[in-house]
């Protein structure tokens, strides 16, 4: 194992031995015949018979083999050896797929990014992992760029690198081999921490290597610490389904001794900054580096084998909880969501909106939801049943879960307070609750994953129902409060005032007493937009826009909230909505109608008169498929026809760019003209986006009795 450490004199490696093992499961007769197969084995070390036991059934200890690796990187190789000889079916094991890092800094009780004095022999912890208050490492980064010289007006594999930019420092020798070594001997001896780039693994580091190798020296482009180890993807891309969406992620370009972080495809950094990434890494003990391309879910997953692993459970390797029988009548009862409650359309003023507290996390804690808790067979007459279900809930066991998930509740809930009070850094405070926002997101999400470790789908369906009778509670309270209800979702209500006998933040906080979980008073509204959907005149679950009392605009699911509008409409939109934010009453927006109405007007205006340049109205749109799978002639397949003529493969999840300069036309190049070949000159198809223009108002002013037809009458 080599580990590098941040002193006060610089950074410093330490190489230490590590043998990590892991279990075998099978029959005494099979576990005795493996154990004589490993004895003289070249690629095993030791092998011993043991007794161990699993979070799932702590009360049976289970007979193993525990067999240790001779080296680390054979480790897995060893592990799926012995699964080929029992063909798959006959060894159960244990702890062979954990991170090997992680169990190294856990077995010598460190986690990443932690303060440790290293004696010479041991670390010594000066910190706490989940403490609140510490002082983070004063990392010293750079940011690393480079320019192309371009033959083509879209990027290619033939260009060359015109310059590398390190900050403010601009490396441009005579050629690109001098450029390259220039720039590591640059790096070397200002040696970063961090180095930051934008699009580094889809881009920049994969052109950068292509050019090395085209000069012959792929083995000296060295960014890393180590001074063998060139720069090198560790894991390769891929496009993956996640909630109904194509997603793809780039290789990961990783460094030895120093972190390469890429800004642009960390959901991590993105959401919460550096601040919430390292927060995060070392409760999860994850390096910062591997943490800042993988996402919420790798953090919770990570932290729940840990909380196993320190309660001295070991973990499976291959998950083998099937879901329990069930009837399709059990099947219509329990395979359902979380409650929502169409909203009334129309505008509505006087509204004010209470949203639980972390609801789901909540809920697993109250109730003790947690795969080994559910259905156990040592309470099989519990009073503490899932509402509906009716699945008994132990009550002996505190709930693994809920241990894992109490911890990041309080976190979170701490941060979130000091990003509210002026005497803390509220910027670094809103970072680090954002950050744990969306790990106790996934939570929940991961108790219904298919490969989650801990996961169990009747945990998913149970939160569900409390979460159902819970919004259900919260309902006949507001309306016992003399409140009506105009919307529910999940863990939100909007409701209005008829002769209310409480206020708001009363009715929230009896709200909570009788649900067990906080309800906050998320705002107050001058008025609100509900909105139908777009097949029906129902309305929408998530599509609205309203303006607060304090002045500040909500919107969800519009246009201007949407990746794929071009930013002409984003901002007609945007318009809009400034001129509709100063009215605070439902009769003032309705005398606003024809200045609003005025604002998509002047739009279509400068759409004809080609007064707006083209960059404005360009569509992005992500693949969901090779371009040789789409049947119609889309403006998606036509775009990913352009790229594929100029030798550009355009991955499944990845995202094109193009304006339509005429959707009824076949040829790619005449229907479609992507972003990179855009000029100032480009004629668009005025006719389509005039359409798209009314689409948007119509959007807008659904609710106030303008159809789209109407809508595009008044702009033409």
């Amino acid at each position: 194992m080599v580990i590098w450490l941040l002193t006060r004199r610089g950074a410093r490696k330490i190489i230490d031995v590590y043998h990590p093992c892991f279990y075998v499961e099978a029959s005494t007769t099979d576990l005795h015949e493996l154990a004589r197969k490993l004895k003289d084995h070249p690629q095993v070390q030791e092998t011993m018979f043991t007794k161990v036991y699993t979070l799932l059934d702590p009360q049976r200890p289970r007979q193993v083999l525990k067999i240790t690796p001779r080296r680390l990187q054979w480790f897995r190789r060893v592990a799926e050896m012995i699964d080929r000889w029992g063909k798959y079916h006959t060894y159960q094991f244990y702890d062979v797929d954990l991170r090997i890092p992680t169990r190294y800094l856990e077995k010598n009780h460190v986690f990443f990014n932690a303060e440790v004095l290293w004696t010479g022999a041991s670390f010594q912890l000066q910190d706490s992992q989940w403490a609140v208050d510490y002082p983070p490492p004063l990392f010293s980064t750079i940011h690393l760029s480079i320019k192309r010289k371009q033959k083509k007006q879209i990027p290619t594999p033939t260009d060359t690198l015109a310059q590398i930019q390190l900050d403010e420092t601009i490396i441009e020798e005579d050629n690109e081999l001098d450029s390259m070594l220039t720039a590591v001997r640059y790096i070397k001896k200002i040696n970063p921490d961090i180095i930051y780039t934008q699009h580094g693994d889809s881009m920049l580091f994969p052109f950068l290597l292509h050019r090395a190798q085209t000069q012959g020296i792929s083995s000296q482009i060295i960014f890393g610490r180590e001074k063998n180890i060139p720069v090198r993807s560790m894991k390769q891309a891929s496009s993956y389904m996640s909630y109904g969406r194509i997603i793809h992620r780039p290789a990961f370009y990783t460094l030895k001794g120093r972190a390469h972080i890429d800004q642009m495809s960390s959901f991590f950094y993105s959401e919460s900054g550096v601040a919430g990434l390292l927060d995060v890494s070392r409760c999860a003990n994850l390096s910062l580096q591997l943490l800042s391309r993988l996402g919420a879910g790798t953090a919770i997953s990570q932290i729940q084998v840990n909380t196993a692993r320190k309660q001295g459970g070991v973990i499976p390797w291959k998950k083998n909880l099937p879901e329990t029988w069930k009837t399709a009548e059990d099947l219509l009862q329990s395979d359902r969501g979380g409650l929502i409650l169409d909203p009334f359309v129309g505008i509505h003023e006087r509204v004010v909106e209470l949203d639980f507290a972390s609801l789901y996390p909540n809920i697993m804690v109250l109730h003790k939801i947690s795969p080994e808790t559910l259905l156990c067979s040592c309470c099989p007459e519990s009073t503490h049943r899932v509402p509906q279900l009716q699945y008994p809930i132990c009550q002996k066991q505190p709930g693994f879960l809920p241990q894992v998930l109490t911890p990041i509740l309080d976190r979170r809930f701490r941060f979130k307070a000091r990003m509210k009070h002026p005497c803390y850094d509220t910027e670094r405070y809103a970072q680090l609750q954002q950050a744990w926002k969306w790990v106790l997101l996934v939570c929940f999400g991961y108790t219904g994953y298919k490969n989650a470790r801990f996961g169990r789908i009747e945990c998913h369906e149970s939160i569900t129902a409390f979460s159902r009778e819970k919004l259900l509670t919260a309902l006949h309270c507001a309306e016992q409060a003399g409140y009506i209800v105009l919307h529910g979702i999940i863990d939100s209500l909007w409701i209005k005032g008829v002769h209310p006998t409480c206020s708001p933040e009363q009715l929230a906080r009896d709200i909570g007493r009788k649900t067990g979980i906080r309800m906050d008073v998320e705002g107050a509204y001058h008025w609100i937009v509900f909105l139908p959907n777009k097949q029906s005149s129902v309305g929408a679950l998530n599509r609205y826009y309203g303006v607060f009392e304090d002045g500040t605009i909500k919107t969800r699911g519009i246009e201007l909230r949407q990746h794929s509008t071009p930013p002409f409409f984003k901002q007609m939109q945007q318009e809009m909505l400034t001129v509709m934010q100063k009215k605070t009453s439902c009769a003032a927006v309705f005398a606003a109608m024809d200045e609003v109405i005025e604002v998509g007007r002047k739009a279509a205006v400068q759409l004809r008169r080609n007064t707006v340049p083209p960059k404005q109205f360009i569509i992005t749109s992500r693949v969901a498929k090779e371009v040789s799978s789409y049947q119609v002639n889309t403006a998606v397949k036509a775009a990913l026809q352009q790229f594929a003529s100029l030798g550009v493969n355009i991955h499944p999840g990845q995202r094109v760019q193009f304006v339509i300069t005429d959707q009824h036309a076949t040829e790619p190049f005449k229907k479609v003209c992507i972003a990179e070949f855009l000029t100032k000159d480009t004629t668009l198809d005025v006719s389509f986006y005039l359409r798209f223009l009314a689409r948007c108002m119509e959007t807008m002013l659904s609710p106030f009795g303008y159809t789209f037809n109407r809508c595009f009458q008044l702009i033409q």
